[in-house]
């Protein structure tokens, strides 16, 4: 059996180590390093190179969710997971916004901990049942929010929307339409305000994911 190679980040030395200890008598799982902040976190991935990294949500030196994020993007086939005693939706939400594959409680059983990471190494997502059922309900909440800021969009907006993720600029846009380029920028605005977008790459994706064009020509294009 294949081995886990997993890397724990907890500023409770105490804690850490027992985990240490109990994880490394478990056959498929391989604790090859710890550390006790954010920042040490991200060197460590970089350096022992963990198929899972578990990391507390208090860590100091570095947010844990920015060393989640940095770890996700700096080091793509590594999963991070937060392991914590924190059953709180914020701290939930925020670790699945920056990337983390798992949530897990520190009272949980060592045999669903280890099942637990076998499943994130696998690429699942895996969170602890007193938090799963508040997960789905931010999702469902979430695309209900989307649906109706879509179908609060006009027409001409989504025509703006239409162009924005072919690629068009606002000077493109507003030719095309026969508006002033400030009108153009002023419709972008709000769309990505009623979609609670941040810009206009993410409306763009937004367009592809909703079936409003088939193909991006370049969602990158200033303008």
């Amino acid at each position: 059996m294949e081995q886990i190679k997993v890397l724990l980040a907890d500023d409770k030395e105490i804690f850490r180590e027992g985990l240490a200890r109990l994880l490394g008598e478990q056959e498929q799982i391989e604790v090859v390093s710890q550390c006790s902040n954010g920042k040490q976190a991200i060197e460590k991935a970089e350096e022992t190179e963990p198929d899972v990294v578990l990391i507390d949500n208090n860590i100091s030196d570095c947010d844990s969710s920015k060393a989640i994020q940095q770890i996700n993007e700096s080091f793509p086939k590594i999963k991070v997971a937060m392991l914590t005693d924190s059953k709180g939706e914020d701290t939930l939400f925020s670790a699945i916004e920056a990337g983390a594959t798992g949530y897990l409680v520190k009272d949980m059983k060592v045999i669903d901990l280890v099942k637990s990471i076998d499943l994130i190494a696998k690429g699942e997502v895996v969170v602890s049942s007193p938090l799963a059922g508040k997960l789905v309900d931010k999702v469902a909440s979430t695309k209900a929010k989307e649906a109706e800021a879509k179908n609060n969009l006009s027409g001409r907006e989504t025509e703006i929307l239409k162009l924005l993720a072919k690629g068009a600029t606002n000077k493109e846009i507003a030719g095309t339409l026969f508006i002033a380029e400030n009108t153009a920028k002023v419709h972008l605005k709000n769309i990505l305000e009623k979609l609670r977008l941040r810009n206009r790459q993410q409306a763009a994706a937004f367009a592809v994911q909703e079936g409003l064009v088939t193909e991006v020509r370049d969602i990158e294009k200033p303008g």
